[in-house]
């Protein structure tokens, strides 16, 4: 089996969880990147754009206070949306 090499620029952050995770894993760098690349180019092919959320959101506190508020009191359903759970 042929390699390339790669490179790619990632937070510091992203480096030192990659080096802790191998670390406490047993596992090489390389083959967690690349199981991470396979991973995820096949859940884009197979997902609709909408299944992924960025990983990187910023929430602002009146955000955070609105999505805190739906999850307390969320809206009653649809009538759409109870036909859609039934499969109809």
């Amino acid at each position: 089996m042929s390699q390339t090499q790669i490179s790619a620029t990632i937070s510091d952050a992203t480096r030192q969880r990659l080096d802790s995770f191998v670390k406490s894993n047993g596992l090489k760098k390389n083959f967690v990147v690349e199981q991470a690349l396979l991973l995820y180019m096949e859940a884009r092919r197979r997902l609709p754009d909408e299944a992924f959320i960025p990983g990187r959101v910023v929430l602002t506190p009146e955000a955070f206070s609105r999505v805190v508020a739906l999850l307390e009191s969320p809206p009653k359903p649809t009538r759409k949306l109870r036909e859609l759970m039934r499969g109809r």
